[in-house]
């Protein structure tokens, strides 16, 4: 492909005439969250702007983060996989937004160029308005990197499906296990710097005391829903049967999860 056969708008260099508001560069960064969000909702409903969301089929997981790229236009991508396998096929792949309808994936050096169509983004599962400071807030708690993936491993080799915080006269733990068996194996670790809301709860400006009651606790969550990125995560638990998992190494990531009934 010759210049002359690139399409209008898309621009070559990094040179003053190269208008950077319809010519975008995904980071690594925004990939990796794109790629993680993929197995959370195939289809991914993407906003002008630099904020990101999804919601998983079942409603039972949202996540969404800031990212460094400002996006230009609404981009509906019903295959979120096929869109970031096309990515893929170029070596430092430029996005050029024509118009409402596509966007072309172009690379510089190779002059290879693909299109790319937008669903109608009526069909795509997006994230209701909520606001994401959780209601009636229980604890919070640190989860290392290393223990999640040591939990995960530990589902994996047990055939578990649960993951479970637990509380007991101040002795705090985060497990894997089936709750459904009584006698199933049980992997566990010790939960790191765990803290209880004190505060003024929702119903009444008195303080939320911290009683023997409080300190006895099970909350759990299924495993397939833990759909991560790699990282630390700083965690809070509602008592509305929800929680967000809020990254300490991106701090605009987050993941709010529904809890399994009790």
């Amino acid at each position: 492909m010759t210049n002359s056969s690139i399409p209008k708008g898309i621009q070559q260099g990094s040179g003053p005439d190269k208008d950077f508001k319809t010519n975008i560069q995904l980071s690594k960064a925004t990939i990796d969250i794109l790629r993680n969000f993929s197995n959370i909702n195939k289809s991914v409903l993407i906003e002008p702007g630099k904020f990101i969301q999804t919601m998983s089929v079942n409603k039972n997981i949202i996540a969404q983060s800031q990212i460094l790229e400002f996006i230009p236009e609404q981009m509906a991508i019903y295959d979120l996989p096929l869109f970031l396998g096309a990515l893929s096929l170029f070596k430092k792949p430029w996005l050029f937004f024509p118009d409402k309808k596509k966007v072309i994936i172009y690379d510089e050096e190779t002059k290879g160029k693909t299109t790319f169509y937008y669903s109608d983004p009526e069909i795509i599962v997006t994230a209701p308005e909520f606001n994401p400071n959780l209601p009636d807030v229980e604890l919070m708690f640190d989860l290392p990197q290393t223990d999640i993936v040591q939990l995960m491993q530990a589902a994996k080799v047990y055939g578990v499906e649960d993951l479970c915080i637990n509380g007991y006269k101040g002795d705090y733990s985060i497990c894997v296990r089936d709750k459904k068996n009584t006698t199933s194996n049980v992997f566990s670790l010790p939960l790191k710097k765990v803290n209880f809301n004190q505060g003024a709860d929702d119903h009444n400006s008195e303080p939320y005391k911290l009683t023997p009651e409080r300190q006895t606790f099970c909350f759990c969550f299924k495993v397939e829903n833990l759909k991560l990125i790699d990282a630390t995560y700083h965690v809070t638990i509602s008592n509305k049967n929800i929680a967000n998992f809020n990254s300490l190494s991106h701090s605009n990531l987050n993941y709010f999860i529904a809890l399994e009934p009790k």
